[in-house]
């Protein structure tokens, strides 16, 4: 694992597994904040049944809100109107939960945010992205983006450490 914290937002360079990605986010779950995860609105009629249940039952907000750290460059506005379309932000606190939410959808985008608060009071995003490492469309490189990198090393990196190898540009 490598972390760059010379980008306007921090990285995490990883080959983890879901289950060591989940425990690192629940690492963010706390008495007094939540972990919510994105999912388009649009999208509901398109899963199953069980991940729609999963995923209303743990509705907190929802929203068109932004949160990416760059501006929006792929259209996904919702037609005909050419409105910005819903996102869906529900909440999960086991790391069961957390495992289910990135099945369904490992390009997750998720904010932590503390119990009570408005959605917009969000005080970090964090989210997974994917790259081609080589030409050979099968290999990945991951890397889980975060936007606080005083509170993203505050509650991983101890947990970072003592369970990998981790480099640390800063």
């Amino acid at each position: 694992m490598q972390i760059n914290l010379k980008e306007p937002y921090g990285i995490l360079k990883h080959s983890a597994s879901t289950e060591d990605v989940a425990h690192l986010l629940g690492l963010f779950i706390k008495k007094d904040s939540l972990l919510l995860f994105s999912f388009y609105e649009r999208n509901l009629p398109l899963v199953d049944t069980d991940i729609q249940e999963f995923i209303n039952e743990r509705r907190l907000f929802t929203n068109t809100e932004w949160v990416l750290p760059w501006e929006e460059t792929i259209p996904h506005w919702d037609q005909p109107n050419n409105t910005p379309p819903n996102i869906i932000w529900f909440s999960v606190k086991t790391k069961d939960e957390i495992i289910k939410a990135i099945d369904i959808d490992s390009l997750f985008r998720c904010v932590v945010v503390k119990e009570g608060d408005d959605f917009n009071k969000y005080s970090n995003v964090i989210f997974q992205q994917e790259y081609y490492a080589t030409f050979d469309e099968e290999n990945f490189e991951h890397y889980i983006g975060f936007t606080n990198k005083v509170e993203f090393l505050n509650a991983t990196w101890s947990e970072l450490k003592n369970r990998f190898h981790v480099n640390l540009v800063e």
